[in-house]
Formats: C-alpha cells, sequence, structure tokens
C-alpha cells in the first residue's frame, strides 16, 4: 500500500469514528432529553385542558368517531383543511361526563397550521363553548399573533355552540358570530374553521353516545 493510499483509509477510519461518536453523542442527548421533553409537553396540556374546562375535576381520553367526524367535517367543507388530533371527557369528581375538550388544527392560517383546545360544555340544553386556547399559533406580530389577544379570543368564552360559527367584519349580529381581527381574515377564517370542526366532532362524540 502506498503512501496515498494509506493516508485515504487513516482519513476513512478518522471519519468512520467520528461519525460513531457523533451517533453515540446524539443518541445519548435523546435519552437525557425525552423525559423531560415528555413530562413537558404532559404539563403543558393539562394546564391547557384547565385552562378551556375550569370546573372539570379530570379529564379522561375519548375516543373519537373517525368516520363520523370525516363525514360531518366534509358536510361543513373542512376536510381539506381540518384535522381532529384528539378529544378528551371533562369529568366531574364523580365521574359524571361535563363535555369534550378537542385537540384540532386547522392548516389556513398564514403561517401554517394553527392547533387549538376547545372546551364544550355538554350539560345544558344546548352546547356551550367554555373557552379555547392556541397550542400552536405562528402568525404575523402585530396581525395574525392577535388572535391571542382577549379583545378576539374571549369572544368564544361562554359562546353558544348550537349553531356552527362565522365570522363577520361589520359587527356581529348574531349569537354564531365572530368579529374578524382586523386586517387578519386569513387567521380569523381558520380560528373559526378549527372551532367549527370541533363542534363537528363533540356533536359526533355526543351521536356515537360516548361517555
Amino acid at each position: 500500500m502506498n503512501k496515498k493510499e494509506t493516508s485515504i483509509v487513516h482519513d476513512a477510519v478518522i471519519l468512520t469514528i467520528i461519525t460513531l461518536i457523533a451517533g453515540l453523542l446524539l443518541g445519548l442527548v435523546h435519552m437525557v432529553t425525552e423525559e423531560p421533553i415528555a413530562r413537558q409537553q404532559a404539563e403543558t396540556r393539562a394546564a391547557t385542558q384547565k385552562a378551556v374546562f375550569e370546573n372539570a375535576d379530570h379529564f379522561e381520553e375519548a375516543e373519537v368517531p373517525a368516520d363520523a367526524v370525516a363525514a360531518a367535517l366534509e358536510q361543513l367543507g373542512l376536510t381539506k383543511s381540518t384535522k381532529v388530533l384528539g378529544a378528551d371527557k371533562a369529568l366531574d369528581a364523580s365521574g359524571n361526563v361535563l363535555g369534550y375538550i378537542i385537540d384540532v388544527t386547522n392548516n389556513e392560517g398564514y403561517g401554517g397550521d394553527i392547533e387549538i383546545m376547545v372546551g364544550v360544555d355538554t350539560t345544558g340544553e344546548t352546547n356551550v363553548i367554555n373557552a379555547i386556547s392556541f397550542l400552536e399559533l405562528a402568525e404575523t406580530a402585530g396581525m395574525g399573533m392577535k388572535a391571542k389577544d382577549p379583545e378576539f379570543i374571549d369572544q368564544f368564552d361562554a359562546l353558544s355552540g348550537a349553531e356552527y360559527l362565522e365570522y363577520v367584519k361589520n359587527g356581529k349580529t348574531a349569537e354564531n358570530q365572530i368579529d374578524v381581527i382586523s386586517g387578519a381574515t386569513v387567521t380569523t377564517n381558520a380560528v373559526t374553521n378549527a372551532v367549527n370542526g370541533a363542534l363537528a366532532a363533540v356533536n359526533c362524540l355526543e351521536e356515537g353516545g360516548a361517555s
């Protein structure tokens, strides 16, 4: 083996060793950070659940009737934009169902996907949206990010869910209407559609006899 070949072999061995060490370090970092990240995500989810269903004692995962929800979203024209990621039952201390929390995402946001949790109380004659909370929102600062401002998001507090929602630009005149965010119609549309997707999911859960 000449000097040039020896050098190539030497470099290849060094590169292989570096790659192996890098791989081991990445694996170690993943092992070290996986549990804290999972714990943080669980804590964030629990806090968000409580934010949208404050009077619930505890929560329990509910099985989403996928076919029924898909049909409902199709009927609303939301099949391509809105996806129900999961659902939880909101329970009182005795285990009675107070309503549902729906984790839903909509891809029509100006800055990408918008993910929200929607708490819906089902104990009255008509369903009532307790509140909504954002899990993911990457809209334009000073425009779409105003969706987090009380002026907009508080419109969903204690809002009747008997009808699907719509947004308006000239001042709401009906209970199922939401005032648009000035200069951010795209964001308003995405949030409204996401909430409507959540309402559709709750209707399907009720019709399916979830308890």
